[in-house]
């Protein structure tokens, strides 16, 4: 009888688990990384894992009293935004670093002494290309190799695979200058048959060198590129810092 239903004893229908803020921080962990992977955007990411990190915990202590199911996917989601958070601090200690070093650099111009003109019967040295897995040495004696381009198959979460190919570079920076040499601002940049290729931003290809290189040692950088073309010549150029040229590299695919 309809009296009935709220008389003591009588079964109540069973409470659905609320799951919602467990899976809800996993997702916002998930983007933090991802948008964590480009430095400029590291402010996203911080902002990305505080919110999911505190759903998530939320969602945990849910899970912990049993109103929720779902403590595995809770704990995941704790854990990616931390590390959204850890990533996206690094991306505006990157993006810091490379606006102070423009700054000095462009406060220097002007302060440097012009260069002198060759003398009469000499020519100006020339900044020649060289081949895929040879060394280009600067005058300050830091050496940059870069290795002949391989095929790349980019993650379903990589970000500037816009072009039908894909390829994966492996730069080597050798640091005999005699003091410490900040990788932060090191770029590559890749062509293939005169047009440009986007890079490529992918979780598998590991963050960005950022520890201070010491004299005597060497670093191994890995970077992928998207391509419009799978074969012919193709040219990559890295630039170490604001205070090295282009170090150019070419070959074929």
């Amino acid at each position: 009888m309809p009296g009935m239903l709220g008389m003591p004893g009588m079964a109540q229908p069973p409470v659905p688990p609320r799951n919602g803020l467990g899976i809800a921080g996993l997702v916002l962990g998930l983007c933090g990384l991802v948008i964590g992977l480009i430095p400029l955007f590291g402010i996203g990411a911080i902002l990305l894992g505080i919110v999911g990190l505190v759903l998530g915990l939320v969602g945990l202590q849910r899970a912990r009293r049993r109103v929720a199911t779902n403590i595995k996917t809770a704990v995941t989601g704790v854990v990616a935004c931390a590390l959204a958070i850890a990533l996206g601090i690094t991306g505006m200690v990157i993006v810091a670093n490379a606006v102070t070093q423009l700054g000095e650099d462009l406060s220097a111009v002007g302060a440097t002494t012009p260069a002198t003109a060759p003398a009469a019967g000499t020519d100006a040295p020339d900044t020649s290309a060289v081949g895929f897995g040879q060394t280009f040495t600067y005058a300050d004696g830091l050496a940059v190799t870069v290795d002949r381009p391989t095929a790349y198959d980019p993650s379903s979460y990589a970000a500037g695979n816009t072009n039908p190919h894909a390829f994966q570079v492996t730069v080597r920076v050798t640091n005999n200058t005699g003091q410490a040499f900040d990788p932060t601002l090191l770029s590559v940049a890749m062509s293939t048959a005169g047009a440009p290729a986007s890079q490529v931003f992918d979780s598998e290809m590991g963050l960005p060198p950022q520890n201070q290189l010491q004299p005597g040692r060497s670093l191994t950088y890995d970077v992928a590129f998207s391509t419009t073309t799978d074969a012919g010549e193709a040219q990559v150029d890295v630039v170490p810092s604001f205070d090295h040229e282009h170090a150019v590299f070419t070959g074929s695919l």
